[in-house]
């Protein structure tokens, strides 16, 4: 029995330092395969709650209008696409860092109110998607019923 404490004890240890060693790796230094090949990216989307509507700003660099699909339900917005590779590699190439995700992207965005489908506008400019939501008035008022 002591020599399986001393192996869980010695696979702890070891762990700790990894975990160490990671941990001290500043962000400066390059980091080999920042997205591993076929990785799918990830969008960076801004949320506004502006009163009567939300505008939501998505970056899509490199993404052709073409390749977009964006779909609006009552409580979210879904933008589909996908990013062609900007140049091809040689298949003898030494990959040191991948940070330009490509490929089919999907993301859905949840919405905290309804939204007014038919209202939805939406422009593509300088790889940013920009749309506007107008809010859902939902009746709130009491009503009372008639009891049969």
């Amino acid at each position: 029995m002591g020599d399986k404490k001393d192996e869980t004890f010695e696979m702890l240890f070891s762990m700790k330092n990894k975990m160490d060693h990671f941990f001290a790796v500043s962000e400066s230094e390059p980091t080999p395969f920042c997205l591993q090949p076929g990785s799918q990216w990830s969008l960076a989307v801004d949320l506004f709650d502006v009163g009567e509507e939300y505008l939501v700003a998505i970056d899509l660099p490199g993404v052709e209008k073409e390749k977009l699909n964006l779909s609006v339900m009552i409580d979210k917005i879904v933008i589909k696409g996908r990013r062609e590779e900007g140049f091809r590699v040689p298949g003898s190439a030494e990959v040191i860092c991948l940070e330009r995700g490509h490929g089919r992207f999907e993301r859905v965005i949840r919405l905290p109110d309804p939204v007014d489908v038919d209202q939805v506008k939406a422009i593509f400019k300088n790889g940013v998607l920009r749309v506007k939501a107008v809010k859902k008035i939902v009746d709130s008022a009491k009503k009372n019923i008639v009891i049969e």
